[in-house]
């Protein structure tokens, strides 16, 4: 394995050994480095990395100026975590390679977006389980779990995960499965973002070349009727079918917009049950190739979106009657229900660092538009809607402030015992860190210098 022998100190130094580019501040194509989606930081170097290589040089200047370093993949996360404020970025972008190797494994960068993995697959007629957003990075979303549109089938993108290269504080490039690194494995399915930068994963991919794919619009004035039959229906589906319930929000033109079912079937006839759950204004449904289902992303420059969502074993009636009336009541506020279980309820709860292999639904919900327009009262309300759904938990990839109650809502006792055991043997020093990550045990102290060299040392 690779350690530290040294810290780099200097900019010239980093890029003398950096294959990749350096920035910062006053190089041309700074300002978009040190942006992402939700948050526009002023790291003092932006690491541009195409390689392991690079990512081992970028930590060793993190440690020589003691800096806080933050790693960049797509740059969605709502929270801002690919970027920071006076530290280093570790930008993976630059790593995007989509690879097939034997036995439909593919070894995909994490600097790739799905889009671009999707398209790559789809010319071979294969696919991976992953999300619904074509520039979300590999990265990002697999360091949460991989929530998408064949998950009821094929499981989160991380359980079809069979190895993985990371690069961990002490500068080690370690390549990790089931049989090498079995802990590591286990941590890096779930819970990346705090023990390392993954460079690649290697993924089974599925023979899926089409899927049936689309929408069904129901009256607003029925959405009780609807969400309730749906939600009954979506619990025990056949695997095939992955669907999401939408609640738009009154802030549109329309306040009556019609209530949406979308919705990915691996087969057509799965979709029969789900026409007759009200008066079906219309349904635009498609056989297309499983690369059409991913979307862009994009929202005005001075949104500020506020997310949270939460996670249920089963569905109530008074769940839906707080989402029914939260919504005229917050205007700017947009709900999605995604229907879980199937697959992703079939891996062993500790089978993975994601937890919550129990629930049958995701609530996930936006306070959309800018600060203005949401004025000072709807994030209040916001706020209070969730204190009252109580939730079983939470997922990690979709939360824009995060508290360290979130973090025990996303990492159960059991699975942050574990992830701080983990912790303490690959990151003592909480190199890798937001508010997100467990720490590791709390009976190492002395501060993050201190820690690294310690751990720099137990491993020589």
């Amino acid at each position: 394995m690779n350690e530290f022998v040294v810290a780099l100190g200097g900019l010239d130094e980093l890029r003398a050994v950096v294959v990749g580019e350096v920035l910062v501040d006053g190089d041309a194509g700074y300002p978009e480095a040190g942006r992402v989606m939700m948050n526009a930081g002023r790291p003092r170097v932006v690491v541009r990395c195409v390689g392991a290589g690079d990512v081992v040089a970028a930590l060793r200047y993190a440690e020589g100026n003691d800096l806080p370093v933050a790693v960049r993949s797509g740059g969605h996360h709502a929270a801002g975590f690919g970027t920071n404020d006076g530290g280093v970025v570790i930008d993976v972008r630059g790593m995007d390679d989509v690879r097939v190797l034997p036995d439909d494994v593919v070894r995909v960068g994490t600097g790739a977006t799905w889009g671009h993995v999707a398209g790559r697959l789809g010319e071979l007629g294969l696919a991976i389980s992953s999300g619904d957003t074509a520039s979300v990075g590999v990265g990002g979303l697999m360091a949460g779990g991989g929530i998408g549109w064949m998950v009821r089938k094929h499981g989160l993108a991380i359980d079809n995960v069979v190895g993985a290269e990371v690069v961990t504080a002490d500068g080690a490039v370690r390549r990790v499965d089931a049989a090498t690194e079995p802990e590591l494995f286990w941590g890096l399915r779930g819970a990346a973002g705090g023990l390392g930068v993954v460079t690649s994963y290697d993924i089974t991919a599925v023979r899926q070349p089409t899927v049936h794919f689309g929408t069904l619009l129901y009256p607003w004035t029925q959405a009780e009727q609807v969400l309730k039959g749906w939600s009954e229906y979506a619990a025990d589906a056949p695997e095939g079918l992955t669907s999401s319930l939408q609640l738009a929000p009154t802030m549109m033109a329309d306040r009556q917009v019609p209530l949406a079912i979308q919705l990915c079937s691996t087969d057509e006839a799965l979709l029969e049950p789900l026409r007759h759950l009200g008066s079906l204004i219309t349904e635009k449904v498609a056989e297309v190739p499983y690369a059409d289902v991913f979307v862009d992303m994009a929202m005005p420059s001075e949104w500020r979106p506020r997310i949270r969502n939460g996670f249920y074993a089963t569905w109530s009636d008074a769940l839906t009657t707080k989402l029914l009336e939260a919504r005229p009541r917050i205007p700017g506020l947009a709900i999605e229900i995604r229907a879980l279980g199937g697959a992703y309820g079939a891996m062993p709860a500790d089978g993975t660092a994601f937890a919550h292999r129990d629930a049958r639904f995701l609530v996930n919900s936006v306070l959309m538009g800018s600060p203005g327009q949401q004025g000072p009262q709807q994030p209040k309300d916001f706020d209070a809607l969730w204190r009252s759904l109580e939730p079983d938990g939470a997922y990690l990839n979709f939360l824009s402030d995060p508290t360290e109650a979130d973090l025990d809502a996303c990492f159960p006792e059991p699975h942050r015992k574990r992830l701080a055991a983990l912790k303490q043997s690959v990151d003592p020093g909480h190199v890798f860190r937001n508010p997100l990550t467990v720490p590791p045990r709390p009976e190492w102290t002395g501060g993050r210098r201190h820690l690294m060299r310690w751990a720099m040392r137990s491993r020589r």
